[in-house]
């Protein structure tokens, strides 16, 4: 699978899998931060998706070996690889919960970085209404947790 299929197609899953949950961040309480333990496992998770996160988006902009090569295999291997990862990854991190302001911003970023890059790829010319809500909401979050 062509490299840029291959991006487009992953985060696209991704992506969805995420926005999904993005709605959920905004309806813990302030106080929350107060009771419940630091996102600890939360963060590491981050710092994995991170480093993934990056590692894909090096590797896309380097050239690749030419096709139906070892090389080009090979390189095709690894780039899917990361892909792959990177999604599960970000599809964990939906899935956990954020309990303090700190993680909720981590969330509303990610939202911020990765659903504008989607929606280049996607076959929607602009946002929708419920893709601006997402936005806005992830927006709301990142102004209140500055503050």
């Amino acid at each position: 699978m062509p490299k840029a299929d291959a991006l487009f197609n992953t985060n696209r899953r991704c992506l969805l899998a995420g926005i999904i949950a993005a709605p959920i961040v905004a309806v813990l309480p302030a106080t929350a931060a107060e009771t419940v333990p630091v996102d600890a496992a939360f963060f590491a998770h981050y710092q994995k998706f991170n480093t993934v996160f990056r590692a894909v988006r090096e590797m896309s902009r380097l050239p690749e070996p030419p096709a139906n090569t070892p090389d080009g295999e090979a390189y095709e291997a690894r780039f899917d690889a990361l892909v792959s990862e990177e999604c599960r990854l970000l599809s964990e991190l939906a899935a956990m919960p954020a309990h303090t302001a700190q993680g909720q911003r981590i969330k509303a970023e990610l939202i911020l970085k990765l659903l504008p890059e989607h929606m280049t790829h996607s076959v929607i010319a602009e946002y929708d209404s419920n893709t601006q809500l997402v936005l806005s909401l992830a927006r709301d979050l990142v102004r209140e947790t500055a503050a």
